[in-house]
């Protein structure tokens, strides 16, 4: 029986190093001490504008901003004399819901305020009409130079934490007009109510225009 054919061995003498860690290991210890910090620095900056861009999005979906406008109805029949009402339109221009949860505002003869204590729900995107109570006191020169009506909103955000912002609502004429046209003929009103009826009466003798 013969001996079988002699087999050849080959010893590995260990895994050589790659071409790119030869080349590490040729570099001197200071440009290898270099290249490590630019790399943690590379990081860290990348760490930074990610942890800058969230809050940035965070910051504009958290942000409030509403834009508001003047509104007027007015009803020549109904009831009888006719019926004027005045509202501040809010609209949420944000990204997330808000609620109104009031709205005051004064100048030298104007005080205004919501007529009720509903709360206005506002989802981006939409508006509400919110009614205001305007009474009008007349003072000799207190509506010289008006030309907007400075209001405070005070304000609900989604997660229940309460803020409120300052806005000046503009254009605001139809209102002062019709303050300047009554205390030009009424000098004498006093915390006199200017939404609702335009007739009104306390008494079966007593009948005037406001």
């Amino acid at each position: 029986m013969s001996a079988p054919p002699p087999v050849e061995l080959l010893e590995s003498g260990g895994t050589e190093p790659s071409r790119l860690q030869a080349r590490w290991a040729a570099l001197p210890s200071t440009a290898r001490a270099a290249v490590a910090a630019l790399l943690v620095v590379a990081l860290l900056v990348a760490a930074l504008v990610w942890v800058h861009d969230r809050s940035a999005r965070r910051a504009l979906e958290q942000r409030i901003s509403l834009t508001t406008a003047l509104g007027v109805s007015s009803s020549s029949t109904t009831p009888p004399g006719g019926e004027v009402g005045y509202f501040v339109v809010v609209r949420n221009d944000g990204l997330r819901r808000v609620s109104v949860t009031g709205v005051e505002g004064a100048t030298g003869r104007l005080r205004l305020q919501m007529r009720d204590d509903a709360d206005r729900q506002l989802d981006p995107g939409t508006e509400a009409a919110i009614p205001l109570s305007v009474r009008l006191s007349c003072r000799a020169g207190a509506g010289a130079g008006e030309t907007g009506i400075p209001l405070v909103l005070r304000l609900r955000r989604a997660d229940g934490r309460a803020t409120s912002r300052r806005v000046v609502l503009q254009p605001a004429t139809p209102l002062l007009d019709v303050a300047t046209t009554l205390c030009s003929v009424r000098p004498d009103l006093r915390d006199d109510e200017l939404s609702g009826p335009v007739l009104r009466f306390s008494g079966p003798e007593d009948r005037r225009p406001d």
